[in-house]
């Protein structure tokens, strides 16, 4: 390392020369420069703004030439992962050998799908550090070959999961691929442990009373997604409501649990059909009324807003102060129904009566 870029790393050069050190005028070797950029970036100094102007105007085969030579800290390697979008500049930092298991997990998520490839090839680090396998399966670009491969990699060599669980994974990534099942269900994560004792329980109470021939039948024979979500960790189940399909959205809005609940109506793939028969369920949790309440769009409907007012789960206050945009016709039908509470009917009898 040149003997400025050791002061500029110790705090003792002049601020005037780290000025222009970090901008790139002074005559030094392309990867002392990257040394010194790469310490104003990751010390979050003054100069970590300019530092990246000067990283993004170097020329590409400069910096390449800089990262494949012998380097002593990976750091260069991690401002160039983070920082530059040439495929050949990151390919050419993941490969480097002095490439740690924490600037590759801190890398993958910007990494485009091409190179995922070459993370998980690299076993030395991810056995290092398991999380980076995480980064891997959660990628928005991950292929179901990359989420195959990994689920592979978790039983035979991290054993992090048995045989059944990683076949489970496996049927479902292929079921993804096929389209039987929504793209989500690939980005399902690991159970919890908790859960997934919880999972277990649950289905050894199922299963004792079944015979050999019918097992065997629910092995050879696809699950349905019902019986796949039954089988979920309530920690996938959370993540499924937020990201599944309808089918999947109609079948966790039955579970009792109030995240999985809350997760399926702020799926961003929820429609207005599914808003308006979860606003008039009677096993809908008071946290779901409020969401939906507190939505303009959707209190726009007033098939929703109806529905809304008139469920028995809809707390006081916000059914009294919808109660007013009803019509006189359904008020009419509210104050003489016994499903609804008395205080609303009474309201309601009496707003009518004051139009009247």
């Amino acid at each position: 390392m040149h003997q400025i870029v050791q002061k500029f790393i110790n705090n003792e050069l002049p601020a005037s020369m780290a000025n222009t050190l970090i901008g790139g005028g002074l005559p030094l070797p392309a990867i002392d420069l990257l040394y010194a950029l790469s310490h104003a970036v990751n010390t979050e100094s003054e100069l970590s703004t300019k530092a990246l102007e000067t990283l993004s105007g170097l020329p590409s085969s400069i910096v390449l030439g800089a990262i494949s030579t012998e380097i002593e800290t990976s750091d260069v390697l991690g401002l160039v992962l983070l920082h530059r979008s040439e495929t050949d500049l990151l390919e050419a930092a993941l490969l480097n050998n002095v490439l740690t298991a924490e600037w590759m997990e801190r890398a993958i998520p910007a990494l485009p799908e091409k190179l995922l490839d070459i993370a998980l090839n690299n076993q030395v680090l991810w056995i290092q550090r398991p999380t980076i396998l995480d980064a891997l399966e959660t990628h928005p670009d991950g292929t179901t070959n990359l989420k195959r491969r990994i689920t592979e990699f978790r039983k035979d060599i991290l054993g992090q999961l048995d045989s059944a669980l990683a076949q489970e994974r496996i049927d479902v990534l292929e079921d993804v691929e096929s389209g039987a099942l929504d793209k989500a269900w690939g980005a399902l994560p690991l159970p919890k442990e908790d859960d997934e004792a919880i999972t277990a329980a649950f289905d050894a109470n199922l299963v004792p009373h079944e015979t050999p021939e019918e097992v065997a039948k629910e092995v050879i024979q696809p699950r349905s997604v019902s019986q796949r979500i039954m089988k979920l960790a309530t920690n996938q189940k959370i993540i499924l409501a937020l990201k599944g399909g309808k089918e999947e959205r109609t079948i966790l809005m039955r579970e009792a649990n109030r995240l999985i609940q809350v997760n399926v109506v702020l799926n961003g793939r929820i429609t207005e059909g599914e808003i308006t028969y979860i606003a008039q369920m009677r096993t809908v949790h008071e946290e779901v009324i409020r969401i939906i309440s507190n939505n303009r769009e959707w209190m726009r409907k007033y098939q929703v807003l109806k529905a809304i007012v008139t469920n028995p789960r809809t707390p006081l206050p916000i059914a009294m102060n919808l109660l007013k945009r009803i019509n006189e016709f359904d008020l009419k039908l509210m104050s003489k129904d016994r499903n609804v509470a008395e205080v609303l009917r009474r309201e309601a009898k009496r707003i009518v009566e004051k139009k009247a």
